[in-house]
């Protein structure tokens, strides 16, 4: 296995130690930068970060939504990214598995409090009376992933992953725990692709037609997919980059749940800003559990809370990287993508740039695409 795959693995939710990022990618002092955000500001921190193509985007309240984008889809190829091209979200993916999670609990079609035991078979005692809240909120005591041999010999597209998705539960739960449930944040892959496979397995329906059915198509996402967006013989679409290198690849499609996703700028604004105004998707206390930090920490149902009650996460799978916030003072959302995961080790960089940016936007209530 190579060095890029044991990275994969770890970096798949977004939180993988910088100290190992940055022995990836070598990249420029990116130099400090007030203000708000620019297209000339974001053309001078994605040369400096060595990024081939970036898109930012923010948008306060029901205001126009503003994306810029700067670089090209694909390093060494002259094809130029746009406001309206896809980016590979990684991690972020988890809030929306949440989402459909909770559209299944209003549904009647499973719990919150349902024990994994009662609806999957063979499973271990000491994993018997885990729920959805410990598997979304990283407080299960699993640990991270399967083993990585097993992990990466699953194929990175499937028409229905079901099969590799039950082949990968059966060996997470058989694997020893990492620690014990609700007793600390323990960052797991493995507990969404469960919360994924419970659900499948109620609904006798792969957790990406479920996706689509529940979350995305009620939401408008009609940009969302699974996998690497565009195709692998041709740049219609960013492509992700290993060691500067364009590679068109993705982790195993077993792991969608906990990373797969694809979409928009535009549509990705979207999804924020359903969360942010809890809107009719699902019922107001639904929304108060997906958002809501669980058994001390700062972890919620796919976001990280931070102090302020800003919703926050970032997301890679080692060839791309994403980070969004929802601003809970401003009420604007707002996030960047890049197809290489350079800025992994200065998370929350652009932020105030975005949320300088959104403030200074005069009240434009337009249309919110680009």
């Amino acid at each position: 296995m190579s060095r890029r795959q044991w990275l994969g693995s770890l970096a798949a939710l977004g939180l993988l130690p910088s100290r190992l990022v940055a022995r990836q990618t070598e990249t420029q002092a990116i130099p400090p930068t007030s203000g708000p955000m620019t297209a000339a500001t974001l053309a001078m921190l994605r040369r400096a970060a060595g990024t081939p193509g970036m898109v930012v985007f923010w948008q306060r309240g029901q205001d126009r939504l503003t994306v810029l984008a700067d670089g090209v889809r694909a390093a060494g190829y002259p094809q130029a990214v746009t406001p309206q091209d896809k980016w590979h979200i990684g991690s972020i993916t988890k809030s929306f598995t949440a989402t459909l999670f909770a559209r299944a609990v209003e549904a009647g079609a499973i719990g919150w409090d349902t024990p994994l035991g009662a609806v999957l078979a063979d499973v271990p005692r000491h994993h018997r009376k885990l729920t959805g809240i410990d598997l979304l909120s990283h407080h299960a005591g699993l640990a991270k992933d399967i083993p990585l041999p097993a992990l990466f010999a699953m194929p990175q597209q499937e028409a229905d992953a079901r099969t590799s998705r039950a082949r990968y539960a059966q060996m997470a739960l058989a694997m020893p725990r990492a620690g014990k449930p609700r007793r600390g944040l323990l960052y797991s892959n493995a507990g969404y692709v469960l919360a994924a496979h419970m659900l499948e397995t109620v609904s006798n329906l792969p957790f990406e037609v479920l996706l689509r059915r529940e979350v995305l198509v009620p939401l408008g996402l009609g940009s969302a997919g699974f996998g690497p967006p565009g195709s692998a013989d041709s740049h219609n679409q960013p492509w992700g980059h290993d060691g500067g290198v364009a590679v068109f690849a993705d982790n195993p499609a077993a792991m969608a749940p906990a990373g797969g996703l694809h979409l928009t700028a535009a549509d990705l604004a979207s999804y924020l800003a359903a969360h942010r105004d809890r809107a009719p998707l699902l019922r107001p206390e639904s929304w108060a559990q997906l958002h809501r930090p669980r058994f001390g920490s700062q972890m919620a149902l796919g976001w990280f809370v931070d102090p302020d009650g800003s919703l926050w996460h970032n997301g890679s799978n080692t060839r791309w990287y994403a980070e969004v916030l929802i601003d809970s003072g401003t009420g604007a959302v707002m996030g960047h993508c890049g197809n290489d995961m350079a800025l992994f080790q200065r998370q929350r960089l652009l932020l105030p740039l975005l949320r300088s940016a959104a403030a200074a936007m005069p009240e434009q209530r337009m249309d919110k695409r680009p």
